[in-house]
């Protein structure tokens, strides 16, 4: 998502990613894909003690080769604060595409 913010906000939406890591690692893997922290165009929220993602129930429930880490998870939340879609993946890699959460945010306006 991060190449198609722009499309989000044309459609009236806000992108925030929560990050379960330290500040340090959460810049070593920025650093890793060859991006610094001048190249993310949106709010990233660390949250390295896993209040948020124990809020939202995706802390510690996938096992990651030898680590236990946060089921990747994604929400949409309409103005008022209801979530409105989510998506709670089974694999790392189970996300929903740009063009799914797009047409999940334009359905909202």
């Amino acid at each position: 998502m991060r190449d198609n913010v722009t499309e989000f906000e044309q459609a009236g939406a806000q992108v925030l990613v929560v990050d379960p890591h330290e500040q340090w690692s959460a810049k070593q893997f920025l650093k890793e894909i060859g991006l610094g922290t001048a190249d993310v165009s949106y709010p990233l929220l660390l949250d390295p003690t896993n209040v948020v993602s124990a809020t939202y129930g995706v802390a510690f429930q996938m096992r990651v080769h030898t680590e236990i880490s946060n089921r990747p998870a994604t929400f949409v939340i309409d103005r008022h604060g209801v979530i409105q879609y989510e998506r709670r993946g089974q694999t790392f890699g189970d996300r929903p595409t740009v063009e799914e959460m797009l047409d999940v945010v334009k359905k909202l306006r």
